[in-house]
């Protein structure tokens, strides 16, 4: 087989693959949007509360009105890779998200979570709580957070009973318990939304949707409605301390929830990855500009198009609004790097795109020979996971790293389920195996200070230490980068230093497959991503490197105040169940 034929064949997918994320289908779409409308009068009440207007889109904020505008924008980011269908990073973010206002929830209702309980039955029964008497909950309604969580490389294949549920709207009854599950099997690669990411990674999306769109985009939805519903809980709560008590009634009207915004994604050009010759283009900054331009006209009382705008219209207008500030930062990060470098390198940028693309598209097409094999699952989920870490890690955004993670894990198992077929099956066969238990298993015990700090960023409940986690990431960086380049290339780092990785084993997968395939696989990764002399070295260096950090510890928590108080009601409560056993 040649690989002229192969590389042709994978630049192909790739383009078709952008060329449906066009065209989604209104199963994945209609869901999302009219959930997105159910932030109503929100953006209006944080400039009202003296929100950073100016915000980068992917920062948590310093303060407390910053931080929960920094959930709706996780929101938004969240919907723009579902638009694109790329369900496995978009559920990375709104899984965390989910936590994160679970625990505020926690706080405001006095639930702890309790010693050996799932992560799943903590937050549903911390969401029934504060949502029993909603709206009328914010009377309760304080500062942030807390609870305890296992880290990423110790979560288990947990299965919660059903829990309470909580309604929505006027009639809609969801699950939290389910829907904290869901998304956290299709993030360990197991579950029935596994199809979503052979749809994005195998069948390129132009085969017909899955099941799976229509149950996940629902249920998705179901997860961002909750999420800014705990915000406008908070912000209500805000208003009435600032004394601004017109604003509640309108934050919290409970119109706004499962209103039918239509079949109709923002424009493709607005969510594309953020490059020179893509979502930078003069042209498409041109109509980000206008659009932001007329959500501030809108939110001073105004009518930019000399008439209301309809509802899909609106929920578009929030849509924009946030892409604008995105495309901001970013064009001030290339400012920012010229000015410490002296240069700005666009050729490198896309020698970079075109690496992760051959290693998305190698993966993607293994998934698809593989269809059916638990191997093909993790090919599917390792390709869709460093799509969307790539378009992430173009915006800032952390939640590129917990997108690595997903790629590490899946990674793991595609290793262990070519090479160690009877190993691969006893931990699939285990309730009690672990991330870390794959990623040992695939003989890269080497990676544990990696697998810890990644599974750092994969959260965002109290227990999170992300300064620690990020100081791993810039030690286990090569040598050759300048000490004070480590702090900017951390995360760029971890993404190469993965796909590198997911090269190797999709090389490795193929030769398996078929002697032919792995050698054409080889033949292009060794002509147009990397020798494969480089290959092979980099991915021991890696491991060699990650070892002498096996022992850092993460520091800090990254979250204080009331998270503080709570992880002790934690430990109170963990003390006097191993007392009463």
């Amino acid at each position: 087989m040649g690989s002229k034929y192969v590389l042709e064949a994978l630049i192909a997918r790739n383009n078709a693959r952008m060329l449906a994320a066009n065209e989604m289908p209104a199963e994945a779409v209609e869901p999302i949007m009219s959930a997105l409308l159910s932030i109503g009068y929100t953006d209006f009440a944080f400039r009202q509360l003296g929100v950073t207007r100016d915000r980068a889109p992917s920062s948590y904020g310093d303060s407390w009105i910053d931080h929960l505008a920094w959930g709706t924008d996780s929101i938004y980011a969240a919907a723009r890779l579902i638009f694109c269908g790329q369900y496995m990073g978009a559920t990375a973010i709104l899984r965390s998200q989910f936590e994160r206002w679970a625990e505020n929830a926690a706080y405001n209702t006095g639930i702890v979570h309790r010693s050996g309980e799932s992560a799943a039955s903590f937050v549903g029964r911390s969401w029934a709580k504060c949502h029993d008497n909603y709206p009328f909950a914010r009377s309760a309604i304080r500062n942030p957070e807390a609870a305890n969580h296992e880290s990423w490389d110790e979560e288990t294949e947990h299965h919660s009973t059903a829990g309470p549920s909580i309604t929505i709207g006027l009639d809609h009854e969801v699950n939290p318990v389910a829907l904290m599950e869901s998304m956290s099997d299709l993030l360990h690669g197991r579950g029935p939304w596994i199809e979503l990411a052979h749809w994005e990674a195998g069948g390129i999306l132009n085969t017909e949707p899955p099941a799976a769109v229509k149950d996940a985009s629902e249920k998705l939805a179901d997860v961002i409605t909750l999420i800014l519903r705990q915000i406008r809980l908070c912000l209500a709560t805000l208003a009435e301390e600032q004394g601004k008590s017109d604003l509640p009634p309108k934050i919290l009207s409970m119109s706004f929830e499962r209103e039918y915004a239509g079949p109709t994604a923002p424009k493709f050009w607005s969510m594309v990855p953020l490059l020179p010759k893509a979502g930078l283009r003069p042209e498409v900054v041109a109509g980000l500009e206008d659009a932001a331009r007329a959500h501030a006209e809108v939110m001073i009382g105004r009518r930019p198009a000399g008439r209301l705008y309809r509802d899909d219209e609106f929920a578009h207008l929030h849509f924009y609004e946030r892409r604008a500030r995105a495309v901001k930062w970013a064009l001030k990060a290339f400012v920012i790097e010229k000015e410490r470098t002296g240069n700005l390198d666009f050729k490198y940028l896309e020698e970079r795109d075109f690496r992760y693309m051959v290693g998305g598209e190698m993966a993607g097409i293994l998934s698809v020979w593989l269809k059916g094999n638990p191997a093909g699952d993790a090919a599917a989920s390792c390709s869709s996971a460093l799509r969307s870490a790539y378009w992430l890690w173009l915006e800032d955004d952390d939640r590129a790293l917990a997108a690595l993670r997903v790629l590490l894990e899946q990674c793991a198992r595609m290793r262990v389920w070519t090479e160690k077929p009877e190993k691969a099956e006893k931990l699939a066969g285990s309730l009690s195996t672990t991330p870390k238990d794959w990623v040992k298993a695939a003989g890269w015990n080497r990676l544990r200070a990696l697998t810890k700090a990644l599974g750092e960023f994969s959260h965002a409940h109290a227990n999170v230490r992300f300064d620690g986690a990020r100081e791993i990431l810039e030690k286990i960086q090569s040598g050759d980068v300048e000490p004070d380049d480590v702090v900017y290339m951390a995360r760029g780092h971890a993404l190469d230093a993965l796909t590198v990785l997911l090269l190797s084993e999709s090389v490795n997968t193929a030769s398996k497959i078929s002697a032919s395939i792995g050698d054409a696989f080889m033949r292009i990764v060794d002509d147009v991503v990397i020798s494969k002399e480089n290959l092979a070295t980099r991915r021991e260096d890696l491991l060699n490197r990650t070892l002498t950090q096996s022992d850092t510890p993460l520091g800090d928590y990254s979250f204080h105040g009331p998270a503080d108080a709570l992880r002790s009601a934690h430990n109170s409560e963990s003390v006097a169940s191993d007392s009463a056993s």
